[in-house]
């Protein structure tokens, strides 16, 4: 009997050191504490995922229930195969999403970083920031497409109901930053249509205060926002809203929203890809904290009146304002650019503006007989390059390439001399041809006395020509045209000519030969002061005069 037992116990002995995992192979992780964990927890790219540790062990059993920040992205792809399938897509997303964050509700533990995204088709249109050389060819939706409409009618209200839900649980659960991003394809004429009697994502009084609301974006992909007349946010700081179409009445409502009366904290806006839909609807901003401000691609506004006293950064990018009006005595950055042939008619700026050290414009180079407007939108700009009295750094997006011997030189005729300005940046727009910006460019650059740093982007030609003067044959020269060749393999043409009384280029010719055969697609010819590229793919060359 005592055998038995003593046998019995060495199996169980036995079994348990299969088990148990080998000394170095020991779960250090879920060793940890729970503050690491959680930490852990919050940065798992889906809070799905984050719920599926707790099969790991008992230790994370539960244990994401406790993490301070949850997000949700949907996986993109087989949304188009066909209607009913990406409406039912969707659908389940928004079920598993309301699932996860029933479980956490019934937790008890609150969430400080809720962030939901849904993309579809989300190809027809860029997500991020677009850079400067950009700013005056904003995105545009997508064109029409019947299939796509038709997918997108089916879309937009299950979108909206989770829109709906997902924004009342950030409301009654005292969420401090709030993420929602719905990447649906803007069809044009279905986010510029009236849309009576559809289903409407609302910012209504029946929201509970969101005391604890610091953060919030909504980008809602088309769909359309009805706005409180009454609600505040005590305590918002940033606040951005993309992809959205106001109801009727809505412009003064959303310069409510974002005023102090209604966000008394509010320092960061961002109001990307608006539509408006009544043109004579007016909206005023009246901010006392608000320090950045940026409005892009904002249709259609027929008065746009700005008093943030504390402002320091204000960018308005391809808006549709028949009047624009700004009071913000403390700008430090500006950067205005119209929608193209659409400029204010009326532009009021209530004082000048010292602070600004950096401005951003868009200029006309010509003018012709059938384009009237630019002269008006070129005084335009030139208005705040005369406020902007202190201003050190310009950018310029440079439109309006000469089509004809009678078009108008509108540079040298209508741009100041600017000795003050010492870092200037050129745009050039993708309308010029490849032989047509030398001569628009050189024409701005006589505006200009006291350069130090001068900084041109040109757009993609299939053939580049480009010339150098005044080179030294400094190592510094050398790098800068390995650094050229290499981010430029349709060059045509360099033409590189060194200064004669420097001595030391001397030495630099078996460099700048090895630098251009080892290229691969060079051969050369050289003489007593001249070296001569060919490349083979292309009736090209390079020329190095000393």
């Amino acid at each position: 009997m005592g055998s038995t037992a003593a046998a019995e116990e060495d199996a169980r002995v036995a079994k348990r050191a299969r088990l148990a995992p080998p000394a170095g192979d020991a779960d250090l992780i879920s060793g940890l504490d729970d503050d690491v964990l959680l930490r852990v927890l919050g940065l798992v790219g889906d809070a799905r995922d984050a719920a599926r540790t707790g099969a790991l062990s008992r230790r994370w059993l539960g244990l994401w229930t406790r993490a301070p920040a949850l997000r949700f992205a949907s996986q993109p792809g087989g949304f188009w195969r066909a209607a009913p399938a990406s409406a039912a897509s969707l659908e389940r997303y928004a079920a598993s999403v309301d699932a996860a964050l029933a479980r956490r509700a019934r937790s008890g533990c609150a969430i400080e970083r809720l962030s939901i995204a849904y993309a579809a088709g989300s190809e027809h249109y860029p997500v991020e920031q677009p850079s400067f050389a950009d700013a005056a060819e904003l995105w545009i939706p997508c064109p029409r497409d019947t299939e796509t409409e038709r997918i997108l009618e089916q879309l937009m209200p299950a979108s909206v109901r989770a829109a709906r839900g997902w924004i009342g649980y950030a409301f009654r659960h005292g969420v401090k930053s709030f993420d929602l991003d719905l990447q649906l394809p803007l069809v044009l004429p279905n986010f510029l249509r009236e849309r009576d009697g559809v289903e409407e994502v609302e910012l209504d009084d029946e929201l509970p205060s969101a005391v604890r609301l610091e953060t919030m974006r909504l980008a809602l992909g088309g769909a359309q926002l009805r706005l409180p007349a009454a609600m505040t946010f005590a305590s918002l700081t940033n606040l951005s809203l993309e992809r959205i179409r106001i109801a009727a009445g809505g412009a003064a409502l959303l310069g409510h929203l974002v005023s102090s009366a209604t966000c008394p904290r509010l320092q960061k806006l961002r109001v990307r890809w608006i539509y408006l839909p009544a043109f004579h609807e007016e909206m005023a901003i009246e901010a006392d904290v608000l320090s950045e401000l940026w409005m892009e691609d904002v249709r259609i506004l027929m008065s746009l009146k700005l008093r943030t006293p504390r402002l320091r950064v204000l960018h308005i990018y391809k808006c549709s304002h028949v009047a624009l009006r700004i009071s913000a005595p403390r700008l430090e950055e500006l950067g205005i650019i119209f929608r193209p042939a659409c400029p204010p008619r009326w532009l009021e700026i209530d004082v000048d503006l010292p602070c600004v050290r950096s401005l951003k414009i868009c200029l006309w180079s010509h003018l012709s007989r059938l384009s009237g407007d630019r002269e008006a939108e070129n005084d335009k700009y030139m208005l705040l390059l005369r406020q902007c009295s202190s201003l050190t750094c310009l950018q310029v997006f440079l439109r309006g390439a000469k089509a004809s011997k009678k078009d108008v030189d509108m540079i040298k005729s209508r741009v100041p001399h600017l000795p003050h300005i010492t870092s200037l940046a050129v745009n050039v727009s993708c309308s010029f041809k490849r032989h047509g910006y030398g001569a628009s460019v050189a024409s701005l650059l006589t505006r200009f006395s006291n350069l130090r740093r001068l900084s041109l982007h040109l757009p993609f030609f299939d053939e580049l020509e480009v010339e150098l003067t005044g080179l030294t044959g400094t190592d510094c020269e050398v790098w800068f045209m390995k650094t050229m060749l290499a981010s430029a393999k349709g060059l045509f043409k360099v033409a590189i000519s060194f200064n004669p009384y420097c001595w030391q280029h001397q030495g630099k010719m078996d460099a700048f030969e090895r630098m251009l055969l080892d290229e691969g697609m060079w051969t050369s010819h050289r003489d007593t002061h001249m070296l001569t590229c060919l490349r083979e793919s292309i009736p090209a060359y390079i020329t190095c005069e000393m």
